[in-house]
């Protein structure tokens, strides 16, 4: 693996303590090519732009559980930044009928993105895996409600397999409707705790098998301790692989 970016949401603590302009020179040191947002803080695009460069880092996509009604706001943001993906990381979809109200929104938000050069995707958690409507859990009724042209399905290993679903049957479903993906490990089978890459129970090397020739973007997520340290230790296992 050549690419891989982090999900900065990871390293939210660094980044709240010594700002974006210097935590993001120690991402590419960590081992990472690119990053996804998980919020701006009140860094200008400008600025934002300048911390990039300065870092040599590249901007793949941001998260937006707000997108919906702001697709003009996050467009003209990212788009100075280079980004061209963009994902909505939480809906609420405990009803069925608030999973097909929010399916059309998506749908409007993913057309709204497509004409305009992006790429609009939903990021999972265990909770559309669990939660089901008519034999359907809620993960596959969304897509099904939603045009794969305007909405893909952007897959957090740590989460399908924190839900007692087969990670890997999902992903064979899913991944030519996935440009970007989260490596996410998880401890193991009993308990179910977040860990960096390689110390944990999911076969990252069948993942990338199962899907180098998609042309997926690779992100890799972290949300445990040590999140510094932790993230060079992923990037360092995920790129021999």
């Amino acid at each position: 693996m050549q690419e891989l970016s982090l999900q900065l949401y990871s390293i939210q603590s660094e980044i709240q303590q010594n700002g974006f302009e210097k935590t993001l020179q120690a991402v590419p040191e960590m081992g990472y090519t690119g990053v996804e947002f998980a919020g701006f803080g009140d860094v200008p695009k400008e600025k934002m732009k300048q911390y990039l460069e300065q870092a040599g880092l590249k901007a793949i996509s941001a998260h937006a559980s707000d997108i919906c009604g702001k697709e003009e706001e996050y467009m003209e943001y990212l788009s100075y930044l280079g980004a061209k993906h963009i994902v909505c990381p939480y809906a609420s979809l405990e009803t069925l009928s608030a999973v097909k109200q929010k399916a059309e929104e998506f749908n409007k938000t993913g057309r709204i993105l497509k004409e305009n050069g992006f790429y609009f995707g939903y990021h999972n958690h265990a909770g559309e895996f669990w939660l089901t409507f008519g034999g359907k859990c809620v993960w596959d009724l969304l897509f099904e409600l939603t045009d794969p042209n305007y909405v893909y399905a952007q897959m957090d290993t740590f989460h399908v397999f924190r839900a007692d679903a087969d990670v890997y049957a999902q992903i064979e479903k899913y991944k030519n409707r996935m440009p970007t993906m989260h490596l996410k490990e998880i401890t193991s089978e009993a308990d179910k705790e977040d860990t960096y890459a390689g110390n944990g129970v999911i076969d990252f090397k069948r993942i990338l098998q199962m899907t180098q020739e998609c042309g997926m973007e690779y992100i890799y997520e972290y949300e445990g301790k040590n999140a510094m340290e932790s993230c060079k230790k992923a990037a360092a296992y995920l790129k021999q692989l």
